[in-house]
C-alpha cells in the first residue's frame, strides 16, 4: 500500500485537523460564494470513511453554533458570507487575543527594561522551559489513574500533529530518551526555522523599543505582498488581476495608519534624533516582516511538505523516495517549537554576553520585580502564540496564512493605539482600508481554480 503525506485542503471551509493523515485527498470545490454549513465524510473505500471535521463533539457544537448564526441572515445575503471553518475562525480569534497582549507587553516591559537583545535571550529560554514542562505533563497524564482524569482528555483533545506521538508515560524513554535527543532530520529541520527566529525576534524587539508597536505592525502588515511577489517571480505561480487590484487598498490603508501614528507626534527639541530613531525603527520592522514571510514559507514546506520532498516522509514502502531520506519521524509542532527556541538561545547567546551582560548598564541592573513579572508573563503568552501560529501554518496555505496573519496585525495595531491612546479618524480610515483589502483579497483575489490557487 502507498501512502502520501497529507496537505491542507484549498478550500478554507473544510480544513482536515489531522495534517499527517496518510488517507487526506482534494475534492472538487463548491461553487465561490455559497455557504457550506455541513460536512460530508469521505468514502475511501468499501470498508473505511473519514469524517472530515471528526467525530468529536467540539466539531458538531462548532457547526451548530455557524449554522444558527447564519440563518440570523436573509437568505439572499448567506449567498454572499465567506465560507467559515469554525475550528480556523475560533483558533485565530484566541491566536489574536493573546498575540495583542504579548505585542503590548514587550512594548511596556521594554520602556524600562531597554534591552532587546536580553528580552530575545530570556524569551527563547522561556519557551524551551515551558516545552519540556508541557511534554512532560502531556507525558505524566497518560500514566493511570491520572489518564482518565479531566485534564488528560483536555490534552487529548489536542489535534494530532501538535505533540508527538510516542508519549507513553515513561519520562527516561520519552522525555529523555527522544524529546530531548533529536535525530539528523529534526536538527536539519529546525536549525533554519532557528536562524530565522533569532534574526526576526531581535529586529523586532528593536523596532518595539524604537517606535510605537501599532507602527511596528503596520509594516508587518505588508507580508501578503511579500508572499505574492515570492511566489509570483520565484514559483511561477499565477494569479488573476483582482489579486492585483485587491493589494491597492491594502497598501493604501498601512500608509495611511502609519503616516497618522508619525504625524500626531510633535516636534520638540530632538527633532533629528526622534526623525533617526524611527527610521531606524521603521528598518527593523520591515528586516522583521521579511524574516517572518520567509519563516512562513519554509514552515509551510515543513509542516504541509508532500512526500516527494523527503522531509516528513509517511510511507516506509513509497518509491518515489531515496533511501536516506525514509523516515518514520513525524516532525510535531512542539517539537519544532523548542528546538526553533534552543537554536535561537544559543545564536543569541554571544551577543547576549558580550553586550547587555557584562556592559556598564547591565542586565540585573535594570531588572526590578515588575519587569521580572511582566517578562514571565509575556514568555507564557508568547509561548500560546507560537503554538496556535504553528496550528494555524498547517492548516492554511501559505497565501492563506498571511491574510490570517495581517488581520492579526489589524486586532493588534487597533488595540495598541487604544492603549496609547492615538485612535483618530485617520487611523480608522487606514485600518478600514486595510480591512477592505483583505476582504477582497480573499473573496475575489485568489481564484480557487487549479491554476491559479497555492
Amino acid at each position: 500500500m502507498i501512502t502520501t503525506q497529507s496537505t491542507t485542503t484549498k478550500r478554507r471551509a473544510s480544513v482536515h485537523k489531522n495534517l499527517y493523515d496518510p488517507a487526506l485527498y482534494r475534492f472538487p470545490e463548491p461553487p465561490l460564494g455559497v455557504f457550506q454549513p455541513k460536512k460530508q465524510s469521505i468514502q475511501l473505500s468499501s470498508n473505511e470513511v473519514i469524517s472530515e471535521d471528526g467525530d468529536d463533539k467540539p466539531s458538531v457544537a462548532i457547526e451548530q453554533v455557524q449554522e444558527k448564526f447564519v440563518s440570523l441572515f436573509p437568505h439572499g445575503i448567506q449567498q454572499h458570507l465567506p465560507e467559515v471553518d469554525g475550528k480556523v475562525t475560533l483558533v485565530c480569534l484566541g491566536w489574536y487575543v493573546i498575540s495583542s497582549i504579548s505585542s503590548n507587553l514587550s512594548k511596556a516591559i521594554l520602556r524600562d527594561f531597554t534591552h532587546p537583545i536580553a528580552l530575545t535571550e530570556i524569551q527563547f529560554l522561556l519557551n524551551a522551559t515551558f516545552c519540556i514542562l508541557f511534554i512532560s505533563l502531556v507525558n505524566f497524564l497518560k500514566v493511570e489513574p491520572f489518564n482518565k482524569t479531566t485534564l488528560s482528555k483536555a490534552c487529548n483533545n489536542f489535534p494530532e500533529g501538535i505533540l508527538p506521538n510516542y508519549l507513553n508515560g515513561s519520562f527516561k524513554d520519552c522525555v529523555t530518551g527522544k524529546f530531548l535527543h533529536p535525530s539528523k532530520v529534526i536538527i536539519i529541520a529546525t536549525f533554519p526555522m532557528g536562524i530565522f527566529q533569532f534574526v526576526g525576534h531581535i529586529t523586532s524587539y528593536k523596532a518595539t523599543s524604537l517606535i510605537p508597536v501599532s507602527l511596528v505592525h503596520s509594516m508587518k502588515a505588508l507580508s501578503p505582498i511579500i508572499t505574492v511577489g515570492y511566489y509570483r517571480l520565484f514559483q511561477g505561480k499565477q494569479y488573476n488581476p483582482m489579486t492585483y487590484l485587491t493589494l491597492i487598498p491594502l497598501i493604501l490603508g498601512v500608509m495611511v495608519t502609519c503616516w497618522s501614528t508619525h504625524g500626531n507626534k510633535k516636534p520638540n527639541s530632538k527633532v533629528n534624533e526622534a526623525g533617526l530613531s524611527i527610521v531606524t525603527g521603521l528598518f527593523h520592522a520591515t528586516v522583521s516582516m521579511l524574516i517572518f514571510v520567509s519563516q512562513n514559507i519554509f514552515a509551510k514546506s515543513i509542516l504541509t511538505v508532500k512526500a516527494k520532498n523527503g522531509i516528513l516522509p509517511s510511507s516506509e514502502s513509497s518509491p518515489t523516495l531515496q533511501k536516506k531520506e525514509i523516515s518514520s519521524i513525524q516532525i510535531d509542532k512542539i517539537t519544532i517549537l523548542f528546538y526553533c527556541s534552543c537554536t535561537g538561545f544559543l545564536l543569541t547567546l554571544p551577543l547576549f554576553l558580550s553586550g547587555e551582560l557584562f556592559k556598564d548598564q547591565s542586565v540585573f541592573k535594570d531588572l526590578t520585580l515588575n519587569s521580572f513579572y511582566l517578562i514571565l508573563i509575556h514568555g507564557v503568552t508568547h509561548f500560546l502564540q507560537a503554538m496556535l501560529a504553528f496550528q494555524l501554518i498547517g492548516m492554511l496555505s501559505s497565501v492563506n496564512y498571511s491574510v490570517a496573519n495581517i488581520m492579526k496585525r489589524i486586532v493588534i495595531i487597533s488595540v495598541a493605539l487604544i492603549w496609547e491612546s492615538r485612535f483618530n479618524f485617520v487611523q480608522l480610515l487606514g485600518l478600514s482600508m486595510t480591512l477592505i483589502g483583505l476582504y477582497g483579497y480573499d473573496k475575489w483575489g485568489i481564484s480557487r481554480k487549479a491554476g491559479y490557487q497555492l
